[in-house]
């Protein structure tokens, strides 16, 4: 839209404009609209229009993608607070190939690993590679 405010700046930008701002092709913004719904363009007619709050959440997410975050770490990042990190199964965009892993808990740490780092990643994995040779012995 052609409409502009008081500092000359357009109130609306149009996804041409936007996709020319942010150095993508229009099929990689709809992408991310897909697997970010808090993306909402205003739509007039069938065209789709971003106001400039809009535009900074898409510089952001261009940032976090160059610095290697995927699309629901980015998701999790901008528009969730500490507590509400943990999504829905349902709304997850991809589901998780690893279940939550989380540490023991400290009373199951042996003393004796407190000792040297690598000393400890050496036995740790010796004891490993014996439970995966049991393992498959069993098999």
């Amino acid at each position: 839209m052609k409409r502009k405010d008081k500092k000359d700046a357009p109130l609306f930008y149009s996804l041409k404009e936007t996709c020319r701002l942010l150095n993508i092709k229009p099929h990689i913004l709809d992408y991310w609209e897909k697997r970010i719904p808090e993306i909402k363009p205003h739509k007039i007619g069938k065209r789709k229009f971003f106001k400039k709050k809009d535009l900074e959440i898409l510089f952001r997410i261009k940032k976090l993608l160059d610095e290697g975050y995927t699309l629901e770490g980015i998701r999790k990042k901008l528009f969730f607070s500490k507590g509400d990190t943990k999504l829905k199964k349902q709304e997850r965009a991809s589901p998780s190939l690893f279940p939550d892993l989380s540490p023991p808990p400290p009373s199951k740490i042996i003393p004796e690993y407190t000792l040297n780092r690598s000393e400890n990643l050496k036995k740790i994995l010796k004891e490993v590679l014996e439970e995966l040779k049991e393992i498959y012995k069993s098999l």
